[in-house]
């Protein structure tokens, strides 16, 4: 056996590599020797490195979340840690039914959890008479929230992360309807916006980017489920008869039915979730 601690850079230990079992030219086990060591030692620094920037990542995006619950009494840390538990389950089982590759599932299924729960971080740039109206919104209101798609978006422009490619897709289409309804870009979207600075085809159906397509069902359905303080939470069973009545209108059909496949798991993860517990 051969271990060494990983160490950041202001020498806390961070995790530890074991190395087991070396074996010799005759595939019988053999002692590691001070190469060995040395090696080691290399990979071990390189490795810590990584897993301090990645450390770094998700706490400023966690950081974000915090921002974006500050400023709207709806974003509270519970809805957007349900949203994006739900997500990456319901990403995970259409994976699984799609066939895609295990680790390609193990891989993206993290990057889900996060950037579902960035899904509304545009908020932070929306006027506070408007984000905390207790009532209804006016037309021109609503045409301002709105807007907090488009400018999510903005925070992701620039990086080249595979997470934070899939924030820039849930922060514009998570609002979108799988018949052209929703906006930015459907029918019921900001017209000052324009085709120019969209998507080359009309935002419905798969022309909707998957991630959206997710976040649109479990965005919605935890927002229904939860008191809001311009409406009591719905019942259980009118969210899911709602959730099915608006399959094929506001939401992917395939994915409505992988919602309900997975739905004691969502109940689980709501139950772990609840508003006030941590």
């Amino acid at each position: 056996m051969l271990a060494t601690s990983l160490d950041n850079v202001n020498g806390e230990n961070i995790g530890v590599i074991q190395l087991i079992n070396k074996k010799g030219g005759t595939k019988q086990n053999i002692q590691f020797d001070k190469d060995d060591e040395t090696v080691l030692s290399s990979f071990a620094d390189l490795a810590a490195v990584h897993i301090e920037r990645a450390r770094i990542t998700k706490e400023m995006i966690l950081r974000m979340i915090k921002m974006a619950e500050l400023r709207d009494p709806k974003e509270t840390g519970a809805h957007v840690n349900r949203v994006g538990a739900y997500s990456a389950e319901l990403y995970e089982h259409w994976a699984m039914k799609n066939d895609i590759p295990k680790n390609e599932i193990k891989q993206m299924k993290g990057n889900y959890r996060l950037a579902s729960m960035l899904h509304d971080v545009g908020k932070v740039g929306i006027s506070d008479i408007i984000l905390k109206k207790p009532g209804s919104f006016t037309d021109e209101e609503r045409k301002l929230m709105q807007q907090h798609t488009v400018l999510g978006t903005e925070l992701f422009k620039y990086s080249t992360s595979e997470m934070d490619r899939l924030a820039t897709k849930i922060s514009l289409s998570h609002h979108e309807n799988w018949d052209g309804s929703g906006y930015p870009y459907g029918t019921s979207g900001i017209k000052s916006y324009g085709k120019e600075n969209g998507p080359d085809s009309n935002m419905s159906g798969e022309n909707i980017p998957l991630a959206g397509r997710i976040v649109k069902i479990t965005d919605v359905y935890d927002a229904l489920m939860s008191i809001r303080c311009y409406k009591k939470a719905w019942d259980e069973q009118k969210v899911l008869d709602e959730i099915e009545k608006k399959s094929g209108i506001e939401f992917d059909p395939f994915l409505v039915t992988c919602f309900f496949d997975i739905y004691e798991t969502i109940k689980a993860i709501q139950v772990k979730y609840m508003e006030g517990v941590s």
